[in-house]
Protein backbone atom coordinates (compact mmCIF):
# COMPACT_ATOMS: atom_id res chain seq x y z
CA UNK A 1 0.00 0.00 0.00
CA UNK A 2 2.86 2.33 1.00
CA UNK A 3 4.74 1.61 -2.38
CA UNK A 4 1.02 2.17 -4.30
CA UNK A 5 1.08 5.89 -2.63
CA UNK A 6 4.82 6.50 -3.08
CA UNK A 7 4.45 5.71 -6.44
CA UNK A 8 1.43 7.51 -6.90
CA UNK A 9 3.07 10.90 -5.44
CA UNK A 10 6.27 10.45 -7.49
CA UNK A 11 4.01 10.59 -10.98
CA UNK A 12 2.42 13.54 -9.57
CA UNK A 13 5.42 15.58 -8.65
CA UNK A 14 7.10 14.27 -11.64
CA UNK A 15 4.51 15.49 -14.17
CA UNK A 16 3.67 18.72 -12.28
CA UNK A 17 7.77 19.53 -12.96
CA UNK A 18 6.84 19.32 -16.21
CA UNK A 19 4.16 21.21 -16.61
CA UNK A 20 5.74 23.70 -14.51
CA UNK A 21 8.98 23.83 -16.88
CA UNK A 22 6.26 23.98 -19.89
CA UNK A 23 4.50 26.74 -18.13
CA UNK A 24 7.83 28.86 -17.41
CA UNK A 25 8.66 27.64 -21.41
CA UNK A 26 5.69 29.11 -23.03
CA UNK A 27 5.59 32.43 -20.48
CA UNK A 28 9.20 33.15 -21.84
CA UNK A 29 8.35 32.75 -25.52
CA UNK A 30 4.98 35.10 -24.74
CA UNK A 31 7.16 37.38 -23.11
CA UNK A 32 9.68 38.35 -26.19
CA UNK A 33 6.75 38.08 -28.23
CA UNK A 34 4.99 40.37 -26.55
CA UNK A 35 8.09 42.78 -25.74
CA UNK A 36 9.54 42.44 -29.21
CA UNK A 37 5.27 43.45 -30.59
CA UNK A 38 6.08 46.25 -28.48
CA UNK A 39 9.57 47.06 -30.10
CA UNK A 40 8.59 46.79 -33.64
CA UNK A 41 5.27 48.99 -32.82
CA UNK A 42 8.17 51.80 -31.16
CA UNK A 43 10.29 51.40 -34.34
CA UNK A 44 7.21 51.57 -36.69
CA UNK A 45 6.34 54.38 -35.59
CA UNK A 46 10.10 56.20 -34.88
CA UNK A 47 12.19 54.54 -37.96
CA UNK A 48 11.40 56.17 -41.04
CA UNK A 49 14.72 56.02 -42.97
CA UNK A 50 17.77 53.08 -42.32
CA UNK A 51 19.54 56.20 -40.02
CA UNK A 52 16.71 56.27 -38.07
CA UNK A 53 17.53 52.50 -37.78
CA UNK A 54 21.12 53.14 -37.21
CA UNK A 55 20.70 55.91 -34.54
CA UNK A 56 18.19 53.86 -32.94
CA UNK A 57 20.91 51.17 -32.24
CA UNK A 58 23.04 53.20 -30.93
CA UNK A 59 20.75 55.00 -28.80
CA UNK A 60 22.00 52.85 -25.41
CA UNK A 61 25.73 51.86 -26.92
CA UNK A 62 28.88 53.16 -26.47
CA UNK A 63 31.16 51.27 -29.33
CA UNK A 64 34.20 53.35 -28.63
CA UNK A 65 34.90 51.66 -25.42
CA UNK A 66 36.82 48.49 -25.63
CA UNK A 67 38.85 46.29 -23.07
CA UNK A 68 42.06 45.16 -24.49
CA UNK A 69 43.47 41.97 -22.03
CA UNK A 70 47.25 42.43 -23.57
CA UNK A 71 47.38 46.39 -22.77
CA UNK A 72 50.29 46.75 -19.71
CA UNK A 73 48.93 47.40 -16.07
CA UNK A 74 49.58 51.34 -16.76
CA UNK A 75 47.22 51.57 -19.77
CA UNK A 76 44.57 49.19 -17.86
CA UNK A 77 44.47 51.28 -15.14
CA UNK A 78 44.12 54.50 -17.32
CA UNK A 79 41.55 52.59 -19.20
CA UNK A 80 39.25 51.75 -15.74
CA UNK A 81 39.83 55.39 -14.70
CA UNK A 82 38.12 56.72 -17.94
CA UNK A 83 35.20 54.10 -17.72
CA UNK A 84 34.45 55.04 -14.02
CA UNK A 85 34.91 58.98 -15.16
CA UNK A 86 32.56 58.24 -18.17
CA UNK A 87 30.33 55.94 -15.63
CA UNK A 88 29.90 58.85 -13.16
CA UNK A 89 29.26 61.51 -15.84
CA UNK A 90 26.75 59.42 -17.48
CA UNK A 91 24.70 59.09 -14.39
CA UNK A 92 24.67 62.64 -13.82
CA UNK A 93 23.54 62.55 -17.44
CA UNK A 94 21.20 59.64 -17.02
CA UNK A 95 22.46 58.35 -20.12
CA UNK A 96 23.79 54.88 -19.32
CA UNK A 97 26.14 53.13 -22.02
CA UNK A 98 27.08 50.30 -23.23
CA UNK A 99 30.84 49.31 -24.45
CA UNK A 100 31.26 46.47 -27.13
CA UNK A 101 33.61 43.71 -27.77
CA UNK A 102 36.08 43.61 -30.37
CA UNK A 103 35.76 40.03 -31.00
CA UNK A 104 32.07 38.02 -30.61
CA UNK A 105 31.55 34.66 -30.75
CA UNK A 106 28.37 33.22 -32.10
CA UNK A 107 27.50 29.60 -31.15
CA UNK A 108 24.17 28.53 -33.09
CA UNK A 109 21.90 25.63 -31.76
CA UNK A 110 22.11 22.18 -33.38
CA UNK A 111 18.46 22.03 -33.20
CA UNK A 112 17.95 25.38 -34.92
CA UNK A 113 19.81 24.58 -37.76
CA UNK A 114 18.61 21.19 -38.10
CA UNK A 115 14.99 22.71 -38.16
CA UNK A 116 16.22 25.43 -40.90
CA UNK A 117 16.53 22.71 -43.70
CA UNK A 118 13.41 21.51 -43.35
CA UNK A 119 12.15 24.14 -46.77
CA UNK A 120 13.50 27.10 -47.86
CA UNK A 121 11.32 29.09 -46.01
CA UNK A 122 12.70 28.29 -42.66
CA UNK A 123 15.75 28.69 -44.25
CA UNK A 124 15.54 32.35 -45.08
CA UNK A 125 14.21 32.81 -41.78
CA UNK A 126 17.11 31.36 -39.96
CA UNK A 127 19.51 33.14 -42.20
CA UNK A 128 17.51 36.78 -41.79
CA UNK A 129 17.97 36.12 -37.86
CA UNK A 130 21.71 35.63 -38.56
CA UNK A 131 22.21 38.63 -40.79
CA UNK A 132 20.05 40.83 -38.50
CA UNK A 133 22.96 39.79 -35.16
CA UNK A 134 25.66 40.65 -37.91
CA UNK A 135 24.18 43.74 -39.00
CA UNK A 136 23.62 44.96 -35.42
CA UNK A 137 27.34 43.72 -34.68
CA UNK A 138 28.44 45.84 -37.77
CA UNK A 139 26.76 49.01 -36.86
CA UNK A 140 27.53 49.00 -33.10
CA UNK A 141 31.18 48.64 -33.78
CA UNK A 142 32.17 45.40 -33.41
CA UNK A 143 35.18 44.20 -35.13
CA UNK A 144 35.01 40.64 -35.36
CA UNK A 145 32.39 37.62 -35.55
CA UNK A 146 33.23 34.06 -35.61
CA UNK A 147 30.09 31.88 -36.12
CA UNK A 148 30.44 28.30 -34.63
CA UNK A 149 28.46 25.99 -37.34
CA UNK A 150 27.90 23.02 -35.72
CA UNK A 151 25.81 21.75 -37.77
CA UNK A 152 27.82 22.58 -41.05
CA UNK A 153 25.05 23.53 -43.32
CA UNK A 154 26.03 27.12 -42.89
CA UNK A 155 29.21 26.84 -44.49
CA UNK A 156 27.69 24.45 -47.20
CA UNK A 157 25.33 26.82 -48.09
CA UNK A 158 27.36 30.21 -47.43
CA UNK A 159 26.50 31.77 -50.87
CA UNK A 160 23.28 32.19 -50.47
CA UNK A 161 23.52 33.39 -46.96
CA UNK A 162 26.59 36.12 -48.35
CA UNK A 163 23.59 37.32 -50.89
CA UNK A 164 21.22 37.72 -48.39
CA UNK A 165 23.51 39.93 -46.07
CA UNK A 166 24.97 42.15 -49.37
CA UNK A 167 21.31 42.85 -50.10
CA UNK A 168 20.48 43.76 -46.20
CA UNK A 169 23.15 46.03 -45.68
CA UNK A 170 22.67 47.73 -48.73
CA UNK A 171 19.97 50.18 -47.91
CA UNK A 172 22.02 51.04 -45.00
CA UNK A 173 24.99 51.93 -47.78
CA UNK A 174 22.72 53.60 -50.19
CA UNK A 175 20.89 55.95 -47.96
CA UNK A 176 24.28 57.37 -46.59
CA UNK A 177 25.52 58.21 -49.85
CA UNK A 178 22.29 59.83 -51.01
CA UNK A 179 22.41 61.95 -47.73
CA UNK A 180 26.19 62.64 -48.59
CA UNK A 181 25.25 64.07 -52.32
CA UNK A 182 22.67 65.79 -51.23
CA UNK A 183 24.34 67.34 -48.15
CA UNK A 184 27.62 68.23 -49.47
CA UNK A 185 28.05 70.99 -47.54
CA UNK A 186 28.67 68.66 -44.26
CA UNK A 187 31.83 68.11 -43.40
CA UNK A 188 30.83 64.64 -41.53
CA UNK A 189 32.05 61.54 -43.63
CA UNK A 190 29.42 59.19 -44.45
CA UNK A 191 29.67 55.50 -43.30
CA UNK A 192 30.04 52.67 -45.14
CA UNK A 193 29.39 48.95 -43.80
CA UNK A 194 31.26 46.43 -45.20
CA UNK A 195 31.91 42.78 -44.31
CA UNK A 196 35.20 40.72 -45.36
CA UNK A 197 34.68 36.64 -45.10
CA UNK A 198 37.90 35.47 -43.05
CA UNK A 199 36.94 32.13 -45.36
CA UNK A 200 38.05 33.80 -48.50
CA UNK A 201 34.83 32.86 -49.92
CA UNK A 202 34.27 36.28 -50.94
CA UNK A 203 34.29 39.80 -49.55
CA UNK A 204 31.34 42.36 -49.78
CA UNK A 205 32.01 45.59 -50.79
CA UNK A 206 29.77 48.63 -52.38
CA UNK A 207 30.32 50.91 -55.15
CA UNK A 208 30.94 54.22 -53.38
CA UNK A 209 34.39 55.70 -53.93
CA UNK A 210 37.17 55.23 -50.99
CA UNK A 211 37.60 58.70 -50.55
CA UNK A 212 35.48 60.97 -47.77
CA UNK A 213 33.99 57.61 -46.18
CA UNK A 214 34.56 55.98 -42.81
CA UNK A 215 34.59 52.30 -43.59
CA UNK A 216 33.24 50.41 -40.61
CA UNK A 217 34.50 46.36 -41.61
CA UNK A 218 33.33 43.47 -39.50
CA UNK A 219 35.35 40.37 -40.22
CA UNK A 220 33.66 37.30 -40.18
CA UNK A 221 34.79 33.85 -39.50
CA UNK A 222 32.60 30.32 -39.84
CA UNK A 223 34.27 27.52 -37.99
CA UNK A 224 32.87 24.17 -37.76
CA UNK A 225 33.80 20.98 -35.59
CA UNK A 226 36.11 19.65 -38.19
CA UNK A 227 38.09 22.76 -38.28
CA UNK A 228 39.85 22.58 -34.68
CA UNK A 229 40.48 19.31 -34.18
CA UNK A 230 41.59 18.88 -38.02
CA UNK A 231 43.53 21.78 -37.86
CA UNK A 232 45.66 20.24 -35.18
CA UNK A 233 46.16 17.21 -36.41
CA UNK A 234 47.55 19.02 -39.77
CA UNK A 235 49.84 21.22 -37.87
CA UNK A 236 51.36 18.19 -35.58
CA UNK A 237 51.92 16.16 -38.98
CA UNK A 238 53.57 19.96 -40.36
CA UNK A 239 55.68 19.96 -36.95
CA UNK A 240 56.76 16.07 -37.62
CA UNK A 241 57.95 17.44 -41.42
CA UNK A 242 59.65 20.51 -40.39
CA UNK A 243 61.53 18.90 -37.04
CA UNK A 244 62.99 16.80 -39.99
CA UNK A 245 64.86 19.66 -41.40
CA UNK A 246 64.93 21.67 -38.18
CA UNK A 247 65.73 19.95 -34.84
CA UNK A 248 65.59 22.94 -32.77
CA UNK A 249 61.90 23.70 -34.18
CA UNK A 250 60.08 24.15 -30.60
CA UNK A 251 56.39 23.64 -30.95
CA UNK A 252 54.75 26.62 -29.09
CA UNK A 253 52.08 28.58 -29.50
CA UNK A 254 53.50 31.11 -31.75
CA UNK A 255 54.46 28.01 -34.01
CA UNK A 256 50.84 26.62 -33.96
CA UNK A 257 49.20 29.87 -34.65
CA UNK A 258 51.63 31.06 -37.74
CA UNK A 259 50.48 27.80 -39.27
CA UNK A 260 47.28 28.57 -38.76
CA UNK A 261 44.35 29.66 -41.33
CA UNK A 262 43.39 32.93 -41.81
CA UNK A 263 39.88 32.05 -40.03
CA UNK A 264 40.77 30.98 -37.58
CA UNK A 265 44.33 32.38 -36.48
CA UNK A 266 45.21 36.42 -35.94
CA UNK A 267 46.01 38.69 -33.08
CA UNK A 268 42.00 39.14 -32.26
CA UNK A 269 41.17 35.94 -32.88
CA UNK A 270 40.30 35.12 -29.42
CA UNK A 271 36.53 35.92 -28.66
CA UNK A 272 36.14 38.63 -25.48
CA UNK A 273 31.91 36.90 -25.49
CA UNK A 274 30.24 34.10 -26.64
CA UNK A 275 26.65 34.56 -27.54
CA UNK A 276 25.53 30.75 -27.09
CA UNK A 277 22.29 29.62 -28.52
CA UNK A 278 23.71 25.81 -27.93
CA UNK A 279 21.92 23.60 -25.20
CA UNK A 280 25.09 22.68 -24.18
CA UNK A 281 28.81 24.31 -24.30
CA UNK A 282 30.75 23.43 -27.79
CA UNK A 283 34.05 24.48 -27.78
CA UNK A 284 35.22 21.78 -30.14
CA UNK A 285 35.52 24.45 -33.13
CA UNK A 286 37.51 26.72 -31.37
CA UNK A 287 41.45 26.08 -30.13
CA UNK A 288 41.85 25.95 -26.18
CA UNK A 289 43.94 28.79 -25.85
CA UNK A 290 41.28 30.73 -27.94
CA UNK A 291 38.66 30.94 -25.18
CA UNK A 292 40.58 30.73 -22.17
CA UNK A 293 39.47 34.41 -21.33
CA UNK A 294 36.08 33.60 -23.12
CA UNK A 295 32.92 34.67 -21.35
CA UNK A 296 30.31 32.79 -22.29
CA UNK A 297 27.14 33.71 -22.16
CA UNK A 298 23.28 31.40 -22.72
CA UNK A 299 20.67 32.63 -24.66
CA UNK A 300 17.49 30.89 -25.74
CA UNK A 301 14.84 31.18 -28.21
CA UNK A 302 17.01 32.07 -31.23
CA UNK A 303 14.35 32.51 -33.68
CA UNK A 304 12.71 35.18 -30.95
CA UNK A 305 15.94 37.25 -30.04
CA UNK A 306 15.49 40.47 -31.41
CA UNK A 307 17.58 44.25 -31.11
CA UNK A 308 16.17 44.79 -27.66
CA UNK A 309 17.55 41.01 -26.34
CA UNK A 310 20.70 42.14 -28.01
CA UNK A 311 21.16 45.12 -26.02
CA UNK A 312 20.66 42.95 -23.27
CA UNK A 313 23.25 40.75 -23.94
CA UNK A 314 25.77 43.95 -24.63
CA UNK A 315 23.94 44.83 -21.09
CA UNK A 316 25.18 41.20 -19.33
CA UNK A 317 28.21 41.37 -21.03
CA UNK A 318 29.26 44.88 -19.51
CA UNK A 319 28.46 43.42 -16.03
CA UNK A 320 30.80 41.04 -16.15
CA UNK A 321 34.08 42.10 -13.85
CA UNK A 322 37.03 41.76 -16.75
CA UNK A 323 39.67 40.84 -15.21
CA UNK A 324 41.91 39.26 -18.33
CA UNK A 325 42.78 35.94 -16.70
CA UNK A 326 44.06 37.49 -13.11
Amino acid sequence: MIEIVGYFLYNIIFQSLILLKLVIYYYQLLSFKTRNIISQLFMYLYIKTPNNYIDYINTTIDYNKTLNCSDNDKKQRQQQQQQQSTITKNKQQQQPTISTPKHLALILNHRDQIRSLINTTETINFYNKISEILIWSVIVGIKRITIFDNHGSLKKNISVFQNLLDNKIKPFNNNNNNNTNTNSSKLEKQTIYRFNWLNNFKTITSNVETSDINSRILNISIVTVEDGKQELINITKKYINDSKVNSNLILNELYVNSNLPNFISGDDFEPEVALDFSDKHLFSGFLPWHIKLTEFIKMDHFNQFYLERFHQFLKKYNSVQKRCGK
